[in-house]
C-alpha cells in the first residue's frame, strides 16, 4: 500500500510539472477477484470485465485493455487503457490484499487532459 501511495505522489508531482491535469478516480470503491493457476494470479479476462464496473466522474468505461492479468501479490498492478467515449485513460489496477486465492483491488484513472480540458463543463 505504501508503494501506491509513493507512485501516485510521483505522477501528482510530474503531472503538475508538465502541465496536466491529473483525475484520479477515488470514489469507485475496490473489487475482490479471484486468482488461480500455477502463476497465482487473476487472468486478464477477470480484470478487465471487473475494471468496466468502476466508473470514473461517474461514467463506466465502453472498454478496458490490459495487457496481462495481475499476480495475486500486494503492490503487484497492471497498467491498462480504459475508453470513455472513445477518449483513452491510463487505468492502473494495483493488489491492496490476498487472502488465499481472494485479491483485493483498487482502481486508479490518470487522466492526461490538458489543464481545463479534463471533460469538465464549465
Amino acid at each position: 500500500m505504501k508503494r501506491i501511495i509513493i507512485a501516485l505522489a510521483v505522477i501528482v508531482v510530474l503531472a503538475a510539472g508538465g502541465g496536466i491535469a491529473l483525475s484520479l478516480n477515488t470514489n469507485n470503491g475496490g473489487a475482490v477477484l479471484t486468482a488461480s493457476g500455477a502463476g497465482h494470479e487473476v487472468s486478464r479476462a477477470d480484470v478487465e470485465e471487473n475494471a468496466k464496473d468502476h466508473p470514473f466522474r461517474d461514467e463506466e468505461p465502453d472498454s478496458v485493455s490490459c495487457p496481462s492479468g495481475l499476480r495475486a501479490k500486494e503492490a503487484a498492478s497492471v497498467q491498462c487503457t480504459a475508453a470513455y467515449k472513445g477518449r483513452p485513460k491510463s487505468m492502473t489496477i494495483s493488489v491492496t490484499e490476498v487472502q488465499d486465492d481472494q485479491v483485493t483491488v483498487d482502481f486508479a484513472i490518470l487522466d492526461k487532459s490538458p489543464k481545463g480540458e479534463a471533460g469538465e463543463k464549465k
